[in-house]
């Protein structure tokens, strides 16, 4: 009972700061602080085609760190940024499987005193963006499992806290990304591989009228006069990858 109180409190605490707090950057901070963990990095691996097009990225790593793994260009090995981009739910580091040069790359990183006992939890919004907010501790691995079993949902809405903090950071109170549904997206998708609507509800399992409706709804919230529209734009905001 009482180490519910103590989550709890941690957690309260946490979310006041960052939901204060006047950019991610200070944010991460403040997450790192309550928990007392080693670092906080939040990354949104892909922005929407915009005057800001490039990945978003705050982390208490060192610069000194930061930089070396650019200049390595880690972030091509690194299997944490690789996996948090495809996987849908959280995971420790410790699951994920390092080839030889993942492996230089974490005997690097403890050369400049970086622990691997990390845990990342992967985000994918109402408009299709992932982002990734992984965590890490000075911490051998059972008690560093325990602390994250005894935290781990507190954790993932503090993550979700992140990423709508990042996206008023980058977009301020304009978003430029329409929330598409699930189904819009699939249809366009189809869509744009040159499938129309009777064929996208054979695909989809779905009737005619409602792969039609679907499709009339995405042109509709993306402000389009026709579905070659609508699949232009679409394409160019990220919301759909037709490969």
């Amino acid at each position: 009972m009482e180490e519910l109180i103590s989550t709890n409190v941690l957690f309260e605490t946490a979310f006041g700061w960052v939901q204060n707090a006047p950019d991610v950057e200070t944010s991460i901070q403040a997450i790192r602080e309550v928990y007392q963990l080693a670092h906080v990095t939040y990354h949104m691996a892909q922005t929407v085609a915009s005057k800001i097009d490039a990945p978003f990225v705050r982390t208490t790593y060192p610069p000194v760190w930061v930089s070396r793994y650019l200049l390595q260009g880690y972030v091509n090995v690194d299997p944490v940024a690789i996996e948090g981009v495809t996987r849908t739910l959280p995971f420790f580091w410790s699951e994920l499987t390092a080839g030889p040069a993942a492996m230089r790359m974490f005997e690097d990183a403890g050369r400049h005193g970086l622990s691997g006992a990390g845990y990342s939890m992967p985000i994918i919004d109402r408009a299709g963006r992932r982002a990734i907010v992984s965590l890490n501790a000075d911490l051998a691995p059972e008690p560093w499992a325990l602390q994250v079993f005894a935290n781990r949902g507190h954790w993932l809405e503090l993550a979700h806290l992140l990423h709508s903090k990042a996206l008023v950071e980058l977009y301020g109170e304009d978003d430029p990304a329409p929330p598409l549904g699930p189904r819009e997206r699939e249809c366009l998708h189809w869509a744009a591989l040159g499938k129309d609507h009777k064929d996208i509800a054979i695909i989809l399992g779905i009737s005619d009228h409602t792969a039609r409706g679907y499709l009339k709804s995405a042109r509709f919230k993306l402000a389009c006069a026709n579905i070659p529209q609508a699949i232009a734009k679409a394409i160019k905001l990220r919301l759909i990858n037709p490969i």
